[in-house]
C-alpha cells in the first residue's frame, strides 16, 4: 500500500506538471486556444487578431478554420501566395470577400483552396488568383501544403477525372468535380482518416512529445497566445477578419534605402525568391492550373489571374540575369492561357505599368497596401 501511495506521489505531480506546460505553452493552439475559437471570432463577431505571428501560427489551418466558419459562398475569393495577402474587401468593393492567401504557397496549396470551398459548396462568384512566376518551380516547392492534403489531392484527381473522360470523348457528369471528396477519385478527408484538428486535442494533455516540445519555448517565454480588436493596424501584425493581413508598425514605416539595402544584397548573391534552380517551366503543373481555371469557370466562377510586380530594381535584375529569364516565359504562358481561357489578366511582373517605386515596398517582393490596386490594372480583359 506504501509502494502505490509513492508512485501515486510520484506521478501525479508529474502529470500535472506535463499538463500545466502543455497548457500554458500549447505551441500549436490545441488546449488553451483553438484554432476553430480564432475563426469563430473572426467569421461570426467580426474581429480581427494579433499575436499570430509571434504565436507561429499555422496558417493553413487557420484558413480551414476560418473557411468551415462561414455560412455562405462570398461574391470575392483571394487566392495566392504573401503577395496578394493585403488584398482587403473594401478594394473590391464588396463585404462578401475573402483572402485566402497563403505563406510559401504552392500550387497544391491552390488545389487545396478550391477543393475546400466546394466541399463545403461555396465556390464564389469571381475568384482572383495570384499568379508567382515561382509557382512552376517544382525544384522549390515545399510541404506545407500537405496540412490540406486530402483537399488538394482530391481536387487534383477530380480534375483529372473530367479531363480524362473528356479526352475520351465522353460527356462529363455533372457531379464529376461537383463533389470535390466524394467525386471520382476524391476521398472524403474525414473518412480517410486525414482530417485536420482545428480544434481542442484533449489527448494534448499528457503528450510527453508536446510537453518536450514546448518545454524548450519556456526559456524564450514563447507562447500561443491572441488577442481581438477591431482596430485595422496595429502595432503587430494583424490577421484581418476578411482574410486579409496588416503588417506591423515596423514593416510600415520601413526607409526606402532600406528595402533598397536589402535588394542590392539579394542581387550580389544572385537570389531571387524561390526562382533559383529555374530550368524550365513543369509542364505537369502548368496544365494542371489551366485545367483547375476551366474547372472553375465550368461551375460558373469568373476567375481573374493576377500577376504580382516584382521591385524596379529587382526586375531590371532578372532582365539581365540569364538564370531567370524564364520569369517572361511564365508571363507569356500566363498570358496564353488567358486568352485561350478568356480569363481576365491583371499586372504584370514588370513593375512599370503600376508605376512601382521602391518606396512601395514593404520589403523585397511585398508591395504596400495602399499601393496594391494600382498594380491590379487590367491587361486582358474577356469579350
Amino acid at each position: 500500500m506504501k509502494k502505490w501511495c509513492k508512485a501515486v506521489l510520484f506521478v501525479v505531480p508529474l502529470l500535472s506538471m506535463v499538463a500545466a506546460v502543455n497548457w500554458y505553452v500549447d505551441s500549436y493552439a490545441y488546449l488553451r486556444v483553438t484554432y476553430d475559437e480564432i475563426g469563430e471570432e473572426m467569421v461570426r463577431r467580426s474581429m480581427n487578431v494579433t499575436g499570430l505571428e509571434e504565436s507561429d501560427f499555422n496558417d493553413r489551418k487557420l484558413l480551414l478554420a476560418c473557411l468551415e466558419q462561414q455560412e455562405a459562398a462570398k461574391e470575392v475569393i483571394i487566392a495566392g501566395s504573401s503577395r496578394v495577402m493585403n488584398f482587403e474587401h473594401e478594394m473590391f468593393g464588396t463585404d462578401s470577400f475573402y483572402n485566402t492567401g497563403l505563406s510559401e504557397s504552392t500550387l497544391y496549396d491552390l488545389l487545396a483552396v478550391v477543393g475546400i470551398l466546394e466541399e463545403r459548396g461555396h465556390l464564389p462568384k469571381k475568384m482572383v488568383i495570384g499568379v508567382d512566376a515561382f509557382l512552376f518551380n517544382t525544384s522549390h516547392n515545399n510541404e506545407r501544403w500537405k496540412e490540406l492534403e486530402a483537399y488538394a489531392v482530391s481536387m487534383e484527381n477530380c480534375i483529372e477525372a473530367q479531363d480524362n473522360a473528356a479526352a475520351a470523348g465522353e460527356a462529363v457528369a455533372k457531379q464529376a468535380g461537383t463533389d470535390v471528396l466524394d467525386g471520382i477519385g476524391g476521398q472524403d478527408p474525414e473518412r480517410s482518416g486525414q482530417q485536420i484538428s482545428t480544434g481542442r486535442d484533449d489527448s494534448k494533455w499528457l503528450s510527453l512529445d508536446y510537453f518536450r516540445y514546448n518545454v524548450t519555448l519556456l526559456p524564450e517565454r514563447k507562447r500561443f497566445m491572441v488577442a481581438y480588436t477591431q482596430d485595422w493596424e496595429t502595432e503587430q501584425y494583424l490577421k484581418h477578419c476578411d482574410g486579409s493581413i496588416a503588417y506591423q508598425r515596423e514593416l510600415r514605416e520601413v526607409a526606402a534605402e532600406d528595402v533598397e539595402e536589402l535588394t542590392r544584397q539579394a542581387i550580389e548573391e544572385q537570389v531571387v525568391y524561390r526562382m533559383t534552380d529555374y530550368r524550365e517551366i513543369d509542364e505537369r503543373s502548368m496544365e494542371l492550373f489551366d485545367a483547375l481555371i476551366g474547372w472553375l469557370q465550368g461551375r460558373g466562377v469568373e476567375v481573374m489571374l493576377y500577376l504580382p510586380p516584382y521591385s524596379p530594381m529587382m526586375y531590371n535584375y532578372i532582365e539581365c540575369a540569364q538564370q531567370y529569364q524564364i520569369t517572361f516565359q511564365v508571363e507569356e504562358r500566363i498570358r496564353q492561357i488567358a486568352l485561350d481561357r478568356e480569363a481576365a489578366l491583371y499586372g504584370s511582373y514588370d513593375p512599370a505599368g503600376s508605376g512601382l517605386k521602391m518606396t512601395d515596398l514593404y520589403d523585397l517582393y511585398h508591395i504596400k497596401t495602399e499601393k496594391m490596386m494600382d498594380t491590379f490594372y487590367p491587361v486582358l480583359l474577356p469579350d
